[in-house]
């Protein structure tokens, strides 16, 4: 285990003697985390490959059991599997018809015949400039329990050990060394090139589309035009964000954390919500799972096409005066067919990003308790960016008439998508399903000011009920507030926990006849009939300066 990390060393080192020309290495990073590989257990994912050159840990399936009383790090090295990287490069070549003969030619082929055609060019396992331990991770799977509002499910988080912490970015050593005899130095530089474009624009493990495995090249590294970018087809969107938040979670449940992951969940089950409203339950599943990808039935996993990646996110600042609350912001990177990601995923990004947060509290505005002093909630701002203009906001207009407008290019886009998929009429179900016909959105007069100075991150209000506007006065009445229906039950504890009905969002626009310099907005999702939804649908319409914006009156 110490001596496997000199190996890229001592043949740079023989290479500058022998073959100068034939050896090429750069300095990569590791953004966040990476995924590769499973040992020590079949069902503990972790970064360690089955060959063991990270060295020797007794393991026993005790180490394995409660995930608070499982290890923070495994006893063992991480590293990059030379396969794996080998096996990137050639996934990413053969997404350009242009360079699949060449790609086969330099690093090798099997055809369908079993002929062996041998490559040019040796890959090196990848090793972290500064030796680093697999750190616990976990992921929490939210889908039935806060879509689909199932009593039964309750979310259970999942563990896993990945390469880096997630902290700060991880240098590691990426090296190839073209055969002697058997290849030229412009065909080493040519897959150097290949090996700096794929590990940046595919990243390297598994999950990369939730933000795993994302790098960055070296610093000099300027690709050729003809392999600079995404897949063919493909475009990238770039937003950035202010989150405003009780806080983020990963592993650690005191100190918070922004992922890439809670992204990933924040965009899968807004476009589940929007599917159940065009199609059958197993249409828009089968949807989600090919635009995001899925583990599938028993375990068969289906490749998604849209990717998720945080860029230059600044560690979360805690506010100034008590409660507490959070504050992130960075830039956000979507790529993706470009069908798909501008005509249906990005319009579902500007609804869900005008109607709720992200991560704990998102269906709440950030606001506090009157008798608890403990924070609530979640703010997000987000914006889209493109180069020679100002950011864009992504919220929508609080105009009735864009709201539908918006809804209806989405559908268009769907119906010519997936034809045969779209049905004119979806029975109720017990879900969260956003359509015109499943769900209600009003703008109500919010808070007299703006509770929060965002600029300093601190409380301007110390009475709780300045935080709170018309809708989140509503949802707090004693027929709403903790009754599963409605109002939800999140108090409940572990296991019996239910989600709201009602999602709320504060923005900071004056109310056209109410004096007020905000307003919310309120969405309710109303599943199967429920008179007491039912209700709340009917008071939400009579508030004073309620205005309709979208769905059910």
């Amino acid at each position: 285990m110490y001596t496997a990390p000199l190996l890229v060393q001592l043949l740079s080192q023989q290479s500058a003697q022998r073959t100068p020309d034939l050896f090429k290495q750069g300095t990569f990073q590791v953004k966040w985390r990476a995924k590769v590989g499973s040992f020590p257990a079949p069902d503990t994912e972790t970064i360690i490959s089955a060959g063991e050159p990270c060295g020797y840990w007794p393991w026993s399936t005790k180490d394995f059991a409660e995930l608070d009383t499982r290890p923070s790090t495994l006893p063992l090295r991480c590293f990059i599997p030379a396969s794996s990287i080998r096996g990137v490069v050639r996934s990413w070549a053969k997404q350009r018809p242009s360079l699949v003969n060449r790609m086969n030619a330099l690093l090798g082929q099997q055809n369908q015949q079993d002929d062996i055609t041998p490559g040019k060019i040796e890959f090196l396992d990848a090793w972290p400039v500064n030796a680093i331990t697999p750190t616990l991770d976990v992921v929490t799977p939210q889908e039935k329990f806060q879509v689909f509002h199932d009593p039964e499910i309750k979310s259970q988080p999942h563990a896993l050990y990945t390469f880096g912490d997630g902290k700060k970015p991880v240098d590691i050593v990426i090296a190839i060394r073209g055969i002697p005899g058997k290849t030229t130095t412009a065909e080493v530089e040519e897959v150097w090139q290949w090996v700096q474009q794929a590990m940046q624009s595919d990243g390297i493990g598994s999950r990369t589309s939730s933000g795993y495995g994302a790098l960055s090249a070296p610093e000099a590294f300027s690709p050729a035009p003809n392999i600079r970018g995404p897949q063919p087809n493909y475009v990238v969107q770039r937003f950035s964000f202010q989150l405003f938040s009780q806080g983020c979670y990963g592993a650690d449940s005191i100190n918070p954390e922004l992922r890439p992951t809670h992204w990933r969940g924040w965009l899968r089950s807004w476009l589940l919500r929007f599917f159940l409203g065009v199609m059958s339950e197993k249409n828009a599943q089968k949807t989600v799972a090919e635009i995001m990808g899925s583990l599938g039935e028993n375990e068969r996993a289906t490749k998604g096409k849209i990717k998720i990646v945080l860029e230059d996110t600044e560690e979360g600042r805690r506010s100034q005066n008590f409660p507490y609350f959070y504050k992130w912001q960075g830039d956000l990177m979507i790529s993706g067919p470009k069908n798909i990601l501008n005509g249906i995923v990005l319009p579902i990004m500007r609804f869900a990003a005008t109607l709720g947060g992200l991560g704990r509290g998102w269906r709440r505005p950030l606001h506090y308790y009157k008798n608890l002093p403990v924070s609530r909630g979640s703010q997000l701002n987000l914006y889209q960016l493109a180069p020679n203009r100002p950011a864009l906001p992504w919220q929508i207009r609080l105009q009735p008439e864009d709201w539908p407008m918006l809804y209806s290019r989405w559908q268009t886009s769907v119906q010519s998508k997936w034809p045969h998929r779209v049905s004119q009429q979806v029975s109720a179900i017990q879900a969260e399903v956003f359509s015109p016909t499943t769900c209600a959105i009003y703008a109500v007069p919010g808070p007299d000011q703006t509770p929060i100075d965002f600029r300093r991150l601190e409380w301007l209000e110390e009475d709780a009920s300045y935080t709170r506007g018309d809708g989140l006065g509503l949802i707090y009445k004693p027929q709403y507030k903790r009754k599963r229906d409605v109002g939800g039950d999140a108090a409940s504890g572990k296991g019996s926990s239910h989600c709201s009905w009602v999602s709320i969002q504060q923005v900071q626009q004056p109310h056209p006849t109410a004096q007020t310099k905000c307003q919310e907005i309120v969405c309710l999702f109303m599943g199967k009939p429920n008179n007491l939804r039912q209700q709340f649908l009917a008071d939400l319409r009579n508030l004073s300066g309620s205005t309709h914006l979208f769905g059910l009156t």
